[in-house]
């Protein structure tokens, strides 16, 4: 092997010492029947959490049996915490006590004998020995959740300039890869402010905490709050004033006061009587307790520009990530697991580097871009690394040497803009527009209206602005509306936009966008907005610049997400998915399972996609359904409806193969590295790098810039997971190319093609019209891909396809 061998690495660290170790589950079973709905899972969820944490206090896994009935799995050592009568009641919704009783039934396995649900208990019960070690060291680290934890100390903590505290940690998961076990490991970091909600003023309460005190919001929609108890720290959301101190509050279920509460509990944190007392509500909890306001400190997560100007980076390199999880992993030494001791290795999971070749694109006058035009070198050759690398830039030299692959005739375009936009600027911004769009389409522009709006302290939710759009919408109906948006408008403004100028087609800018454009301070980052608003600009009227020159794998592409009360299905099909159609749905009632799709609308969904697309002439064999986040049951019976219907009509043939896979954002705290040889060089991945965890299961990273993420102030790329759910239909379906799929359909990014784009564009389309609209901040607990905090601000409002 040569010493600059190219190798794939993996945030993977072996588990060592438990290859003679046994593991004994003793089973549970359910004596009354539950339904088999949405519920059922959600129900046994929320049955095993409680098992676990409040009822046994150990690993809980629920499955079903061969016989289709729910069971409980658990360590056979934990069962002395039944009682005597070998059953546990549970009392839930509606009012009903159901019973779960204790078997005789033992599954005695080792890791190589163990399969499916066996590997899932195996790795909880590992886990739960892992986060043991970790609590015990209270002095060292707070745990987040069951398996997250930080330093006590703040990374930051000598740097007086910060405005937060900055806790770096991490979070990590049992894996079980080829019958041996790996601990999957991230860094992660955590922002909270440096004065408690007391210390904040009402002004600053107002102006930076809106949103964690605003009682208006659904509870979970509120930024978090860390209660601070001195070793021991909690997740928060605020929930009302008590309106009192904490010495006149009781806690429930105490004679305590809540300052006498905290003096038993926590001697050493620093509490006065006359502190006010507030009501939270824990994470995982549905009801309210009162804490004191000044235990209480605000979490960011990027918005704020404390976190952005913090001198504690959410972004880290591979190598300062390394460095930073192997110093966590000196503390994992020596673990009990019942006779067992066992370690984990410092060095990370190493395997041969499989990367996939970015497909071949197609632009207008036949003219293709191709990675590798004559054929392909080596794939340790540095000529390998440069055609991959290289490929979004030479995608951009394209866009403006070829036309567009599919044009269309321009429409007058109607600009909407604050008052505050003067005159020069306006003539700066619309000519720069026009050049950018007639090299990128051959075409020239019309601006055929320009409106002010009004703005001011009344006019930030935009009352001026929805009023000229809907006068838009009844004057020029077939025109684009170009709004420019004033910079102190509240978000939902953008959203409200959107519902009014409807079906006007319309794109957005941020009033500091423009602006960026027009003074040239900074020509490349100009340049970079400028064109990419131009593609939207086209993208939004039905200017495809390129397509994928190259079959798929699947013929078919369905892409579904939802966020209540909407669902976007995105029907991808015909050479490289070249044709689009795009169907919305909306949940006809408020269920409990927000997500979960309904069988009758995904049914009538399905249908009228599929045959609308194969009577214009499309035949279908294969399908490959992308699901943004979890495949439900009811979703899956709306499925297999759909597809009996569809064949019984001899829409699809009897022997259509269809595969459904879900795509998770967030998953396992897994990166992936490429790694020299066996050297400490860890570098980022080239993008389509991929990892195969099971048959089923792959990561796969699609972004990713090895050498200019790699040097100080870089970042590393992250990973999407795909999970194959449900298989129909004869003949096997390889995790690969479901992969190599998903990874050439990322690259359709036609709005912003020098941003590499994490997800396909079957979820991307549908995450960026649905999340962004609804989706509350987050906690910055993982870390942000974000090339630009600026630029990626501004891409929100780059409509979608």
């Amino acid at each position: 092997m040569s010493n600059h061998t190219k190798m794939l690495a993996a945030t993977l660290f072996p588990i060592e010492g438990l290859s003679d170790a046994r593991f004994r589950f003793r089973v549970l079973t359910l004596r009354e029947r539950i339904p088999e709905d949405n519920q059922r899972h959600r129900r046994l969820q929320r049955w095993t959490n409680r098992l676990w944490k409040r009822i046994l206090r150990c690993p809980v896994y629920s499955t079903t049996s061969q016989e289709g009935e729910p069971v409980f799995l658990i360590p056979d050592e934990f069962t002395n915490r039944i009682n005597s009568s070998g059953s546990i009641e549970i009392r839930d919704v509606p009012d009903q006590l159901y019973h779960i009783d204790l078997t005789e039934t033992i599954i005695d396995v080792s890791i190589e004998e163990a399969t499916g649900i066996q590997n899932e208990l195996i790795c909880r019960m590992l886990e739960r020995a892992i986060s043991d070690k970790l609590g015990a060291l209270n002095t060292v680290f707070w745990r987040s959740e069951w398996t997250s934890f930080y330093y006590q100390n703040p990374e930051n903590i000598d740097d007086d300039r910060d405005l937060v505290n900055a806790y770096r940690g991490v979070k990590f998961s049992v894996i079980i890869i080829e019958n041996r076990p790996y601990l999957a490991m991230d860094v992660r970091t955590h922002y909270t402010g440096r004065i408690s909600l007391s210390q904040h003023s009402v002004e600053e309460k107002d102006r930076i905490l809106n949103k964690h005190l605003n009682l208006r919001l659904p509870t979970t929609e509120r930024p978090n709050f860390i209660r601070d108890n001195g070793p021991v720290k909690y997740r928060c959301k605020f929930t009302g004033d008590t309106e009192r101190t904490i010495s006149e509050v009781s806690v429930e279920e105490t004679e305590e006061t809540v300052y006498q509460y905290y003096r038993r509990r926590y001697p050493n944190i620093d509490i006065h009587p006359e502190d006010r007392a507030v009501f939270v509500q824990d994470r995982g909890r549905d009801y309210s307790i009162p804490v004191p306001e000044s235990r209480l400190f605000p979490v960011f997560n990027t918005d704020y520009w404390g976190v952005r100007d913090c001198s504690t980076r959410p972004q880290l390199t591979p190598k300062e990530r390394i460095v930073k999880i192997r110093r966590f992993l000196g503390y994992l030494s020596e673990i009990r697991f019942g006779q067992y001791i066992f370690d984990i290795s410092s060095d990370p999971f190493t395997t041969e580097r499989l990367v996939f070749i970015p497909p071949r694109l197609e632009f207008g006058d036949n003219q293709y871009l191709n990675p590798f035009p004559d054929e392909i070198p080596p794939r340790q050759s540095r000529e390998f690394e440069r055609g991959i690398t290289r490929f979004g830039t030479r995608k951009i030299v394209f866009l403006y040497k070829a036309p567009p692959y599919h044009n269309e005739v321009l429409p007058g375009i109607v600009l909407l803009f604050p008052r505050v936009i003067d005159r020069h600027t306006r003539n700066t911004f619309i000519n720069d527009l026009r050049d950018e769009i007639r090299l990128l389409t051959r075409q020239s522009i019309s601006v055929q209206l320009q409106r002010p709006y009004h703005i001011g302290r009344r006019e930030r939710m935009g009352s001026s602005l929805l009023q000229l759009a809907t006068e838009v919408k009844r004057s020029h109906p077939n025109c684009l509306a170009l709004v420019i948006l004033w910079n102190r408008f509240r978000k939902e403004v953008y959203y409200e936009l959107k519902d009014a100028i409807t079906p006007t087609r319309s794109q957005c800018a941020k009033e500091r966008t423009i602006r960026m454009i027009c003074n040239r301070r900074n020509p490349q980052k100009a340049k970079s907005r400028l064109r990419n608003l131009s593609l939207s600009v086209l993208t939004e009227v039905g200017v495809k610049p390129w397509v994928l020159a190259d079959n798929l794998h699947f013929e078919f592409y369905i892409g579904i997400d939802v966020l209540y009360p909407r669902i976007y299905y995105h029907f991808i099909y015909g050479t490289g998915g070249r044709f689009v159609r795009t169907q919305t749905g909306q949940f006809v009632s408020r269920g409990k399972v927000r997500e979960a799709i309904k069988a009758p609308e995904l049914q009538r969904q399905l249908i009228e996609g599929i045959r609308a697309i194969v009577e214009s002439g499309f035949p279908i064999n294969s399908i490959a359904i992308h699901r943004d986040g979890r495949w439900w049951p009811s979703e899956q019976r709306g499925l297999e409806k759909a597809l009996e219907h569809l064949k019984a009509h001899d829409v699809l043939s009897p022997d259509v193969r269809c595969v459904v896979v879900e795509i998770h954002k967030t998953h396992k705290p897994i990166r992936l590295f490429t790694r020299i040889n066996q050297s400490p060089h860890f570098l980022n991945p080239l993008p389509g790098t991929y990892l195969v965890l099971d048959q089923d299961s792959v990561l796969l990273t699609t972004t990713g810039r090895p050498g200019e993420w790699d040097v100080p102030e870089g970042r590393t790329a992250s990973t999407i997971l795909l999970k194959i759910i449900q298989k129909i239909g004869a003949g096997e379906t390889d995790i690969r190319e479901v992969a190599e799929d998903a990874y050439w359909l990322s690259h359709l990014n036609w709005n912003a093609p020098d941003i590499e784009i994490s997800l396909p564009i079957t979820i991307r389309w549908t995450d960026e019209a649905l999340r962004e609209t609804f989706r509350p901040p987050i906690d910055l607990e993982e870390e942000s891909e974000e090339i630009d905090k600026e630029q990626n601000e501004e891409l929100m409002y780059i409509d979608e396809e």
